[in-house]
C-alpha cells in the first residue's frame, strides 16, 4: 500500500530508539513508518507526495513558548498540507 506522504532525507527527532531517522511516511494524517531514506522511498506509490527536508532536523510536537512556531505540529498532521510545508524548506537558507 502506498504512503500519501513522504518526508525523506532530513534529521527527524523520534524520541525513541534510534533517536533520529532519515525518513517518515505519513498516512491518513499518522506516522505511519519510519526508516532510511532508501527504506521509506520504496513505499512511495503514484500519488504519494514526497518532501525533501533538504538535511534539516525536524522534531514533531516541539512545542517551547521561547521558540518561534514549527511549520507542522504533530496536532496539524489531520490539516497537512504538503504544498506549505514544501516550501518552508525550499525557501530556507543553508
Amino acid at each position: 500500500m502506498a504512503v500519501d506522504t513522504i518526508l525523506y532525507n532530513a534529521r527527524i527527532a523520534t524520541n525513541r530508539v534510534p533517536a533520529f531517522v532519515e525518513a517518515i511516511a505519513i498516512t491518513a494524517g499518522t506516522i505511519s513508518a519510519t526508516g532510511t531514506d532508501e527504506e521509506i522511498l520504496r513505499l512511495r506509490g503514484p500519488r504519494t507526495t514526497v518532501i525533501d527536508g533538504n538535511r534539516k532536523t525536524i522534531i514533531p510536537s516541539l512545542n517551547d513558548s521561547h521558540t518561534s512556531s514549527l511549520p507542522l505540529h504533530f496536532s496539524q498532521w489531520s490539516q497537512f498540507n504538503p504544498a506549505s510545508f514544501t516550501s518552508f524548506f525550499s525557501n530556507r537558507s543553508r
